[in-house]
């Protein structure tokens, strides 16, 4: 599986076998990456990987699905930048990865069920990530109004799950 190299514009896939008069292997092929994916990843890899980390935990699965999203977006940069919000693009590809590892392990629990997918993002996020509201709009391709509404439903959500009909 190639990889990409962070702080580089290139993807590297696997190393051929060295021959008995090479010392070294070389890589079988190198991709110069479009600048604009270049600094996507440089952007939006941090934001990704605690996200992924949260969800997943620690670990190698975290890091492959940011990886592996990241792989997938190269394949599709042109039609990514063609869209109108990019990063929501980049940002569904992501979850898609992550929700797959999870249902592969044990991921850590979601939001309440009554939240929908963006939402539960947006308070992941937030309060476990510790991003602000203008970091998650960018991250998420969301207007920063929008990320705000999420998060204030799901303080009323919350606050709603806390109160029982026997509390009234």
């Amino acid at each position: 599986m190639p990889t990409y190299r962070r702080h580089t514009d290139t993807w590297t896939a696997p190393e051929a076998r060295a021959d008995a008069r090479s010392a070294t292997a070389q890589p079988a092929v190198v991709i110069h990456l479009p600048v604009t994916y270049t600094a996507f990843c440089l952007q939006h890899h941090h934001a990704y990987l605690r996200y992924a980390v949260h969800r997943l935990g620690e670990g190698q699965a975290a890091r492959s699905c940011v990886e592996g999203a990241l792989g997938e977006l190269v394949t599709m940069w042109p039609k990514v930048m063609g869209s109108v919000r990019p990063s929501a693009v980049a940002w569904q590809v992501l979850r898609t990865w992550v929700a797959a590892a999870g249902d592969e392990g044990e991921a850590v629990s979601p939001q309440p069920p009554s939240l929908s997918a963006l939402q539960e993002d947006t308070v992941v996020l937030r309060h476990d990530v510790g991003l602000s509201e203008a970091v998650i709009a960018s991250v998420m391709g969301l207007d920063e109004g929008t990320v705000t509404s999420h998060l204030r439903y799901a303080a009323r959500v919350r606050c709603r799950a806390r109160v029982t009909p026997s509390d009234r």
